[in-house]
């Protein structure tokens, strides 16, 4: 299960911005975790290894198993992607 202290260990002081792959989503990382205290909510970013974009999704504190998280960045990068896609093509 996902937790804060899994978040947190994530994210340590001396590793900075490590980075974890996203399952299912080639050159895409998630960035370490962030939450926030009085929402208990997770605001997450995912970055892409080619060139840094940056997409965030911020999720309830109820969505905290890594299969979960996993696919609901699956689904926000999909969308991102069919979205710079269209724009490429004049929409």
């Amino acid at each position: 299960m996902f937790s804060a202290d899994d978040a947190e260990s994530r994210a340590t002081a001396d590793e900075g911005q490590r980075t974890i792959p996203v399952p299912g989503a080639d050159g895409w990382s998630f960035m370490p975790f962030e939450r926030n205290d009085e929402t208990r909510e997770h605001h997450i970013t995912l970055v892409r290894d080619a060139d840094g974009e940056t997409v965030e999704m911020t999720l309830p504190s109820f969505v905290e198993r890594g299969d979960e998280l996993d696919q609901m960045a699956v689904l926000v990068i999909r969308a991102r992607e069919r979205r710079r896609d269209l724009k490429g093509l004049g929409a």
